[in-house]
């Protein structure tokens, strides 16, 4: 018979020290990206602060508080009708500036369109009526002085559209306004 106990401590053994040797090594991770693990305790989380509004230019600002003063002045005995829109009319016509009043007309008729503007020499104002036939007017309208008009509008949504007319210079401060008086008054 042959005794083996010597012969399998040392397997025993060599597999022992290989086990160990193996412990010691560093694995690729074929699966993914490892998890990543708190180093010390944080807090609650928190949002990184919001960034700072810019601030207009506290002159640029005086001048449109200023001159929209005086948009109202010139607008105070004209009664607000069928609906109004006051504000900046800087801008080019094609780039988005400009002052826009959007309303339903439920009734057909002739409209008193009246427009004022202050801080430009001229603005034009562009009033659409997009009824079952649609009709546009076009009022040139020198700042300054309110200007009013008879324009024949349908029923239907209608746009009053103002902006400073010198499309080659942007009037930063320029502001305006447009009413619509219905036929009844």
């Amino acid at each position: 018979m042959v005794h083996r106990g010597p012969q399998r401590a040392l397997f025993l053994a060599a597999g022992a020290l290989v086990a160990a040797g193996l412990a010691g090594c560093e694995y690729a991770n074929d699966v993914g990206p490892e998890p990543s693990l708190p180093t010390a305790r944080q807090g609650p989380a928190t949002a990184a602060p919001p960034l700072p509004v810019a601030s207009m230019d506290p002159g640029l600002k005086a001048e449109q508080d200023r001159n929209m003063a005086a948009v109202e002045l010139l607008l105070a005995d004209v009664p607000s009708g069928a609906g109004g829109v006051a504000g900046a009319i800087s801008g080019h016509s094609g780039a988005g500036g400009g002052l826009t009043f959007t309303g339903v007309l439920t009734e057909a008729g002739a409209y008193t369109v009246t427009a004022v503007c202050v801080g430009a020499a001229e603005a034009q104002l562009v009033v659409t009526s997009r009824g079952s036939t649609g009709t546009t007017h076009r009022i040139d309208v020198p700042c300054g002085e309110p200007v009013s008009e008879q324009v024949e509008l349908n029923t239907g949504p209608v746009t009053a559209y103002i902006v400073s007319a010198d499309e080659d210079r942007v009037h930063k401060a320029a502001m305006g306004a447009v009413r619509l008086l219905d036929p009844r008054h």
